[in-house]
């Protein structure tokens, strides 16, 4: 509810705020690079739904939403997991939102959607700002183990520089097209790779990630950051 809000609300979040506007990504259109990003991730821990969420002044914006459904495009920033993620520089989970604190939020939404089981890790600046998160959502609880917290941090680490190259570049069209054309074609294979780690798991309710495919999925991930982040250094 709205009287839970002002426990959500960072000290600096003006200067966050600030920071999140140099990104222009308050509106909900897709791009491939970020929907791809996020679908491999929801495919390698194998939950139904994941997103990126941006956190504006009052609201929290879906973007590269995997499977949530099409009226949850803007939810208010007080009924958001994603609010509380923001407060906190390590990854947030509750295995059971049911038997979960999570002070100052709402949790009626998620709980509507069938959600129990919730894990976020923030989208943070260069300059130390949270301006979102890279989340995870599924509908029974579930364990998760701290090699797939630090895997989860490691996407959104990717994330974050592949929304820094955007800012340096610009949006996609026009001549940047073709620039982002080429980084879609160089990530696409391990973006495979990575969706598909976790498919092959047989034991009915067994974590998706053993050690070996984590550690496997994290060097997936470390190369694409090369990737974007060579790039970057270009720029």
């Amino acid at each position: 509810m709205t009287t839970s809000l002002p426990s959500l609300i960072p000290a600096n979040d003006a200067s966050r705020l600030a920071a999140l506007n140099r990104y222009q990504l308050l509106d909900a259109r897709r791009e491939k690079v970020l929907d791809d990003v996020v679908a491999a991730t929801a495919r390698l821990f194998r939950v139904a739904n994941a997103m990126l969420s941006i956190v504006e002044e009052s609201s929290v914006l879906v973007k590269a939403p995997f499977n949530l459904p099409g009226n949850t495009e803007r939810v208010p920033r007080a009924q958001s997991l994603c609010s509380a993620t923001i407060l906190q520089n390590d990854t947030v989970v509750f295995e059971d939102v049911d038997q979960s604190s999570a002070p100052g939020v709402d949790t009626s939404l998620v709980k509507q959607l069938g959600l129990h089981f919730y894990a976020g890790h923030n989208l943070r600046t260069p300059d130390g700002h949270n301006i979102g998160t890279l989340c995870l959502l599924d509908g029974p609880p579930r364990h998760f183990a701290l090699i797939e917290r630090h895997l989860l941090g490691q996407l959104a680490s990717l994330v974050m520089h592949l929304l820094e190259l955007r800012r340096l570049l610009g949006p996609h069209h026009g001549i940047t097209a073709i620039f982002w054309d080429a980084i879609y074609r160089a990530m696409s294979e391990q973006l495979n790779r990575l969706g598909n780690l976790a498919e092959t798991t047989t034991a009915a309710g067994a974590s998706p990630l053993t050690p070996a495919k984590a550690q496997e999925a994290g060097s997936i991930v470390r190369r694409l950051d090369d990737l974007v982040t060579a790039t970057l250094r270009q720029k």
